[in-house]
């Protein structure tokens, strides 16, 4: 009997833990972390290092990676994901450290031993770790990212993990379709909305970074250091924009990181253009510079609750020249949530007004409802579909739609702690 536990990512979105058992061996794939109001990290349910034959990282985002190194404090599974992954991931567990260390039950040792564990994977080829075999697919999400395929005695479980269904400008669509499996565990994060064309929403994105630069001022883009910064940056090249880009922070490394793996990009010269083209802030001269011309700034991190954005917010959003346009999610008690919600943010002192222009634009690299349909219709031999990675109500809508598509499904939405035991019929 093949089992699925849910360690993390059950009826909520993020800390991301699903424990694949069979004759008391497992795979994990994926275990990270969200955050608390006092970004204290919370962890996924317990697992034991010694029971674990291979940890699958899917992708970067801590919140598929952030409790990994805490199985690697006196036990040394195996890990694996694909190299670039692995590199970026050391720089954000490391970001981690700094930031949380004294709420953190590993150091930057742990991550070393996680990262000597580990080996790279490439898109569809089987890997054998004891009685499983595993196969990665580009997922669509980020550069780097994948969808598991473990396949056990009796069944085969695709995770998709974070996917996207549209092309970005550094990613193409996942590449799941014709995929046979009986189980498919399937993230939820957006279902219960579509997003808006790509081409409308970059449209939309470039009139407006030029209608406020034409008229002197300057556009702050705070963005995720791992894959959203780049994907402005790139687009940003791509329309040929005719000012000043800054780019600052955490964006710079890891799109080295991409420039230095670039067979995971949809068009790596794209990237590369920009990277020659736009300016790179090293250090306190640049970002002073940055703000003396009309231009756009990218900087990390996208809720301005720190890093390099919130010192360009603190300079720029009292003048209603500049302005403030949001491509990252906003999560709630963030300074870049205050500013949508009620036009100021609290800079630790005062409340403080911002007079700058201020606007929200999707380019979400997560799929939409309509993308999660699509992806569970073109699944082969199906007969079971898990939602995890999002939000209960919007879950229970996304049941009942795929249920009227096929009414001999079995739709499963988790709990964590919930065990799911699965054969076929």
């Amino acid at each position: 009997m093949t089992k699925i536990k849910i360690l993390g990512s059950g009826k909520e979105v993020g800390r991301a833990g699903i424990l694949i058992e069979e004759n008391s061996r497992s795979v994990l794939l994926d275990y990270g972390v969200n955050f608390d109001e006092d970004d204290r990290p919370i962890f996924p349910l317990h697992v034991r290092p010694k029971d674990i034959d291979v940890v699958i990282l899917t992708h970067s985002h801590l919140d598929h990676i952030g409790a990994a190194p805490s199985l690697y404090i006196s036990i040394m599974p195996k890990i694996g994901a694909t190299p670039l992954t692995l590199d970026v991931s050391k720089i954000l567990l490391m970001d981690m450290i700094k930031l949380n260390g004294p709420y953190l039950p590993f150091d930057e040792q742990s991550v070393n031993d996680m990262l000597t564990s580990a080996e790279t994977m490439d898109y569809e080829k089987p890997y054998e770790y004891g009685d499983f075999q595993v196969t990665l697919m580009d997922s669509g999400h980020i550069p780097g990212s994948a969808s598991v395929l473990v396949e056990t005695s009796n069944n085969k479980i695709l995770y998709t993990a974070d996917m996207n269904t549209i092309e970005t400008k550094l990613k193409n669509p996942h590449k799941l379709n014709g995929v046979e499996a009986d189980t498919l565990i399937i993230e939820s994060t957006y279902s219960t909305s579509n997003h808006p064309p790509r081409d409308e929403t970059e449209k939309r994105f470039i009139d407006d970074v030029n209608d406020v630069v034409e008229k002197g001022g300057i556009v702050l883009v705070p963005a995720f250091g791992v894959s959203r910064g780049q994907e402005i940056m790139a687009l940003l090249e791509e329309k040929g924009f005719g000012y000043n880009i800054w780019v600052d922070g955490m964006i710079r490394d890891i799109a080295e990181l991409y420039i230095a793996h670039s067979n995971y990009l949809r068009s790596p010269g794209l990237l590369l253009k920009a990277m020659q083209e736009q300016r790179l802030v090293k250090g306190w001269n640049d970002r002073r510079k940055a703000l003396k011309q009309p231009g756009v700034i990218i900087a990390s991190a996208g809720m301005m609750k720190g890093g390099p954005s919130l010192y360009y917010l603190k300079k720029l959003a009292h003048n209603p020249r500049n302005a403030v346009f949001m491509v990252s999610y906003q999560a709630e008690k963030t300074p870049g949530r205050d500013i949508l919600e009620t036009g100021s943010y609290y800079d630790g002192n005062t409340k403080v007004e911002v007079k700058a222009r201020v606007e929200w634009f999707d380019f979400s690299s997560h799929t939409d409802r309509r993308g999660i349909l699509e992806t569970i219709k073109s699944i082969q031999g199906i007969q079971r579909v898990i939602l995890v990675h999002g939000e209960p109500e919007g879950q229970k809508s996304l049941a009942e739609e795929i249920r009227n598509h096929n009414t001999n499904l079995d739709i499963i939405i988790p709990d964590n702690g919930d065990e799911i035991n699965i054969s076929n019929t």
